[in-house]
């Protein structure tokens, strides 16, 4: 159901500048009407990017556009962008896959990238355009997630397609390098250089080297004054706030220091900023701003962090209006914005950082409470782990030894595949022994070696194809079992042994990928309850009702083979 908020009665005055854009209003634009200086803001952003020509063409831009609402699977998006599209964008150039990594991997994007579009014929100006544009792209999906348009009639839905193709980087880059050279000191003077220096005090390096398009750094600094250092709606630490919490969901060391640093000058002790950054739920911060940061964590642009939509009426029920909400919004995007364009340019700290994202921080310990009881079951990995973890690496083989087959077991079920299966194994132990460090026992290591597993599967089949979220959410999708005959008391009767391995395989592929995986961890793996609801992230009630729910569906499907028939009178 749309969350389309309520129109302004006093619209922008830019809905004339976007209708030139588009061909019409687009009711993305129309949902924030109750904040016209951010739509005036994003309209001169669009313009000074997207619309002016510059070292890109429209097409280039457009399609970089159209890439990156495919990344992120917004349908909205990929319906306004197609729109503007002339011809089917050219997929097949350099420019098209550095965007794309930009879009989905941002925080693996390194200086080689860069040199790599540099040996393509790209000049520092063009791969600036090609960075701001993703970001842009970046931005108005968040804005599409958060607010939920309906469809403009004027657009086509958006016939499913296949997914782009956005390998997985092999290494994240180790040495911070600025990825573009900073320009001359010409800009020092410049009005968007007055601006940062009242608001910061300095000017970030962030800006500093886009400086070589003044335009561009202009309009960015307009979206700050509309958007951030206006003091409306929200106030400015619940704004830098939202801006923290997304940095450091998208693993963005520069703009999560240089927020702790603009909180510190607010008010903010760093230590604060510190529990935010780790887990905001943990802070010192009122329960009305925990639900402030939990909704905006939620629409965080790395694909993986989150799997669960963002929720106005909950924000409501908290006291925050319809134009607050919008801000939160908003600034979300903004936040989605800061990161990509950083990560695009690599601008180097401003600060020594608190807290340094690398990829150990891909797959954290959830340390989120459940339903079980206060002690933790002995784990007997516990001591393997202690020895790994205090630099005895060998020991790790002994952990592959005893998890490989559960790990493979699950990995089979989940993508129906051996080789792939296969393949993800290894990748399942390589990233648990890169991240053991951050093991802390919270739950058993087979647990979390599962959720891992869990995590890597359902990657691979959103490669293949659109899927499912895994997440606890409303299980009511109208299924109700139709065959409850009673089955023959031994089905080998009525087929072999093999026959109904074979069956039985079949039907668990066939079942909706929430279900399989439940099915598959309690009843293939033989998890415990406690142990398949910690892998999942879900809470006890939600993972039984999944489970019985897949039984179901997985009798249904076997009822057919095994249903009593009776005998008719002689």
């Amino acid at each position: 159901m749309s969350q389309f908020p309520t129109i302004s009665s006093d619209p922008p005055r830019s809905y004339p500048q976007l209708v030139a854009v588009y061909g019409f209003l687009p009711n993305l634009f129309r949902a924030q009407s109750a904040l016209p200086r951010a739509v005036e803001a994003e309209h001169q952003l669009i313009d000074a990017v997207v619309v002016r020509q510059g070292r890109l063409s429209r097409d280039q831009k457009d399609a970089i556009l159209e890439g990156v609402a495919s990344v992120r699977d917004n349908d909205y998006c990929r319906a306004l962008f197609g729109h503007a599209l002339p011809a089917v964008p050219d997929c097949k150039s350099a420019l098209f896959d550095f965007s794309l990594k930009l879009a989905k991997h941002g925080p693996w994007v390194s200086k080689h990238d860069v040199v790599a579009l540099k040996n393509s014929g790209f000049d520092e100006t063009a791969i600036l355009e090609a960075v701001v544009t993703t970001g842009i792209g970046h931005m108005l999906c968040t804005l599409a997630d958060g607010l939920n348009p309906r469809l403009d009639a004027e657009l086509r839905s958006p016939t499913p397609g296949e997914l782009l193709n956005v390998p997985e980087p092999l290494s994240w880059p180790e040495i911070p390098e600025a990825h573009l050279g900073l320009p001359p000191d010409s800009a020092t003077r410049s009005p968007a250089y007055a601006v940062l220096r009242e608001q910061y005090g300095f000017v970030p390096n962030l800006y500093q080297i886009q400086s070589a398009v003044p335009a561009l750094l202009g309009t960015q600094v307009r979206l700050l004054e509309a958007v951030l250092f206006s003091e409306d709606g929200l106030t400015r630490v619940q704004k830098e706030c939202i801006l923290l919490t997304i940095s450091a969901a998208n693993l963005n060391t520069y703009c999560t220091t240089l927020q702790i640093q603009v909180l510190n000058i607010l008010g903010i002790p760093p230590e604060e900023s510190d529990r935010i950054v780790e887990d905001h739920r943990q802070s010192g911060i009122s329960e009305t701003d925990r639900a402030l940061l939990d909704e905006s964590r939620k629409l965080a642009s790395l694909p993986g962090r989150t799997s669960q939509r963002f929720e106005m009426e909950r924000l409501r029920t908290q006291g925050f209006t319809e134009p607050l909400i919008v801000e939160a919004v908003v600034m979300s995007g903004l936040a989605n914005f800061l990161n990509t364009v950083q990560a695009g340019v690599g601008a180097l700290l401003d600060f020594p950082p608190r807290r340094v994202f690398g990829p150990k921080d891909l797959y954290p310990l959830s340390g989120k409470a459940r339903p079980t009881s206060d002690v933790i079951p002995d784990d007997p990995d516990a001591a393997l782990v202690a020895r790994v973890q205090k630099g005895d690496i060998d020991v790790f083989e002994e952990l592959v030894r005893r998890h490989s087959r559960r790990v493979f077991g699950a990995l089979a079920g989940l993508v129906g595949n051996i080789d792939d299966a296969r393949d993800a194994t290894q990748e399942v132990f390589l990233k648990a022994f890169e991240n053991i460090g951050r093991f802390q026992g919270r739950s058993k290591f087979s647990t979390w070696l599962t959720s891992i597993a869990i995590n890597t599967g359902t990657e691979l089949l959103r490669q293949r194809k659109p899927s499912e979220s895994l997440a606890e959410m409303e299980d009511d999708e109208g299924f109700r079992p139709r065959q409850v005959q009673k089955w023959e008391d031994n089905p080998e009767q009525m087929c072999s042994a093999s026959q109904v391995n074979d069956l039985v395989r079949e039907a668990v592929l066939r079942l909706p990928e929430k279900y399989r995986v439940a099915v598959l961890l309690r009843d293939i793996n033989q998890l415990s309850t406690e142990e398949a609801a910690a892998a999942l992230d879900l809470s006890i009630p939600a993972l039984k009702a999944r489970v019985l729910r897949g039984r179901l569906m997985l009798r249904e499907s076997l009822a057919p083979h095994f249903i009593r028939t009776e005998k008719p009178d002689a």
